[in-house]
Order: C-alpha cells, then sequence, then structure tokens
C-alpha cells in the first residue's frame, strides 16, 4: 500500500487541489455576496443559498486533502505539526500560515453557520464576515507558494475572482436593501 501512495503524483495532485479549493471558495464566496442581494424570489434564494453553502463546503474539504497531501509529498514533505500550527513551516511560513488560518477559518464559518440558530445573530454574522479575508488569505497563500501562479491563466484566474469579489461587494454595497453591508457588521 506505502508503495502505490508513493508512485501518486502528489506534487500534482497538491497544485491541483489548492487550486480547485481556492476556486470553490471563490464561487462560494461569489455566491454568497448574490444570495444576500434584494430583489431574489424565494425559490431563487433558494438555489443560491445551495449552491453557495455546496461550493463553501467543497472548498474547505478540498482544501483539508490539498494539506494532507503535504505530509506524503516526496518532493517538500511537511510534518504535521508544519500545517496545523501556523507560522511554524520551515519552507515559506508567512505564505504558508496564511494557508492554515484560512483552512481554521473556512473550518469556523462552516461550523457556526451549521450552528447558527444555536449563536447570537451577530456573532454569527461577525465570523460569517470573516469569509472575506479568508477569501484573501486563500489568494495570497495560492500566490505566494503557489508553484503555478507564474503560468498566465493561473495568474489571470487570481486577478479575475479578486475583481470580481470586489465588484460583486460594491453591488451588494449600492444596492442597500434590508440585509446591506453595513447592517451585516452590525452598525445599523
Amino acid at each position: 500500500m506505502t508503495e502505490w501512495i508513493l508512485q501518486m503524483p502528489t506534487w500534482e495532485l497538491i497544485r491541483f487541489f489548492g487550486l480547485l479549493s481556492y476556486f470553490m471558495l471563490f464561487t462560494g464566496v461569489s455566491l454568497g455576496i448574490c444570495y444576500s442581494m434584494p430583489g431574489w424570489t424565494p425559490k431563487t434564494k433558494g438555489k443560491l443559498y445551495k449552491l453557495h453553502s455546496t461550493a463553501s463546503v467543497s472548498g474547505m474539504f478540498l482544501g483539508i486533502f490539498h494539506a494532507m497531501l503535504l505530509v506524503i509529498d516526496t518532493f517538500m514533505p511537511f510534518y504535521w505539526t508544519e500545517l496545523l500550527l501556523p507560522f511554524s513551516a520551515e519552507h515559506s511560513s508567512l505564505m504558508n500560515g496564511l494557508g492554515t488560518i484560512t483552512a481554521y477559518g473556512m473550518i469556523a464559518i462552516i461550523l457556526t453557520t451549521d450552528l447558527r440558530h444555536k449563536l447570537n445573530k451577530k456573532a454569527w454574522r461577525a465570523i460569517h464576515l470573516c469569509s472575506y479575508p479568508t477569501f484573501v488569505m486563500a489568494l495570497i497563500h495560492g500566490m505566494g507558494v503557489g508553484s503555478d501562479t507564474n503560468v498566465g491563466w493561473v495568474f489571470l484566474s487570481y486577478v479575475l475572482t479578486f475583481a470580481i469579489v470586489t465588484m460583486l461587494l460594491i453591488i451588494r454595497a449600492f444596492l442597500g436593501g434590508k440585509r446591506g453591508l453595513a447592517h451585516s457588521a452590525g452598525r445599523r
């Protein structure tokens, strides 16, 4: 069994699952912003919420799998402590630490969403707003240690995903409504 694992193209799989996790996180954040915009029919909101949840949870699990593969990588293996303790990695400790914090952020956001009916509404919203810095940390992590960042389409996709999330946030802020960004942050 060990031989089979060691024969896997772990470096390619690590890169693939890291990118896939990032794109699912981007999809989840984008759909979450769209979901919060006014004017959707209840049926459409339900579909948006389901897609938002699926993308976010998938992104979290893909990110965890991405990190777990680093332990068995033969090119640059990581110790579990380097993955679980932010900024403790021997290689690129800052960038890898952001990846660890991103994973913890996603886990916290998803767990508190599942428990939101048991939490204070303001506390849940504050935690859920951490989706934005979590997304930015995932972007910085990918750009900082992602070995494919210099590939044109990968770099362009990072730029475009950041631009799309930024534009959606601006549109959402201008649309206002009952659940504007200021209200979500508890400022109204």
